[in-house]
């Protein structure tokens, strides 16, 4: 029906405000279940919890490998580009994944985790061929927010609260907002932790 008849106005106009947000919640339903049958490829034991949400945009896609998990409240938008995870990759509470985002093996992610995608509400900038990359066995504590584009490599650690706003480095341990790299501070820190740890044996050995 035409939007712009008259009918469709009389209709619009007698149909009661419930109705009507009844019906596009069905509606949402419908589409959101559809694509997530449709474009989601997944491997074996792979689950995603309750109220999870997906939009997409035609070609893109998602790819979850085998034994990946998406917990309650997750929401995965791939309107701008593929979302590929790998295998035994775990995302928290409330996370939020835009493409295009590669994702490697073995990651894991706290609760209100958001990896966001190339939207800006003022800039048109073309990002063609760029992509968020986070490599394999990488920890995201809770709360951060890593912006589009940076590549995180393997082993690294995102502490809580964290804005990731440029690479970051294998094995690296970065915090803050913007995000630094604490790596060498860290490793003193534990130094000096089983320093004393190892001298409190000691003494109470004696």
């Amino acid at each position: 029906m035409n939007r712009d008849s008259i009918l469709y106005r009389q209709l619009e106009s007698f149909t009661p405000g419930i109705v009507k947000h009844a019906v596009k919640r069905v509606y949402w339903r419908i589409v959101r279940f559809y694509n997530k049958c449709k474009y989601i490829k997944k491997g074996r034991f792979v689950e995603f919890g309750y109220r999870f949400r997906f939009d997409c945009s035609h070609p893109f896609r998602v790819y979850v490998g085998d034994r990946s998990i998406a917990e309650d409240f997750n929401v995965w938008n791939a309107d701008y580009g593929d979302i590929v995870v790998g295998e035994k990759c775990w995302f928290g509470l409330n996370n939020v994944v835009m493409g295009p985002v590669e994702v490697g093996e073995g990651t894991s992610t706290g609760p209100y985790v958001k990896i966001i995608g190339p939207r800006h509400p003022v800039l048109d900038k073309d990002h063609r061929g760029e992509k968020t990359v986070i490599g394999n066995n990488v920890w995201i504590s809770t709360g951060s927010i890593i912006l589009f584009g940076v590549k995180i490599g393997d082993n690294a650690i995102i502490s809580a609260g964290s804005v990731v706003t440029k690479d970051v480095a294998a094995g690296a341990f970065v915090g803050g907002n913007p995000a630094r790299d604490l790596t060498a501070m860290v490793g003193k820190a534990w130094k000096h932790a089983h320093d004393e740890g190892n001298t409190s044996v000691e003494a109470a050995k004696s």
